[in-house]
C-alpha cells in the first residue's frame, strides 16, 4: 500500500518538474527515476527493507541519466519515456 502511495506522489511531482528551471529539471528528473528503480527494488525484495537493501547499482543510474536528460529538454510531462 505505501509503495502505491509512493508512486502516486512521484506521478505528482512529475507535473510540476516541467515548471522548474531548465537547470534544475535534468536533476529532478534523474532523481525521480532512480527513486522510482528503488521502489522497484522494494517490491522485488518482497517488501522486505530490514534484512535486504533496496539500492540502484551504479551502470542502472548511469544508465538513467540520457532519459532523465531527455524528459528534462521535453517541456510536457505528458511525454511518458520509460526505462
Amino acid at each position: 500500500m505505501q509503495l502505491k502511495r509512493a508512486r502516486m506522489f512521484f506521478d505528482e511531482a512529475e507535473k510540476g518538474v516541467t515548471e522548474l528551471s531548465a537547470a534544475s529539471r535534468w536533476p529532478v528528473w534523474a532523481s525521480l527515476l532512480l527513486y522510482r528503480r528503488i521502489l522497484d527494488e522494494i517490491e522485488a525484495n518482497d517488501y522486505n527493507n530490514f534484512t535486504k537493501r533496496a539500492y540502484v547499482g551504479k551502470v542502472k543510474k548511469i544508465a538513467a541519466l540520457p532519459l532523465a536528460y531527455a524528459k528534462s529538454v521535453l517541456k510536457t510531462s505528458s511525454s511518458r519515456l520509460s526505462i
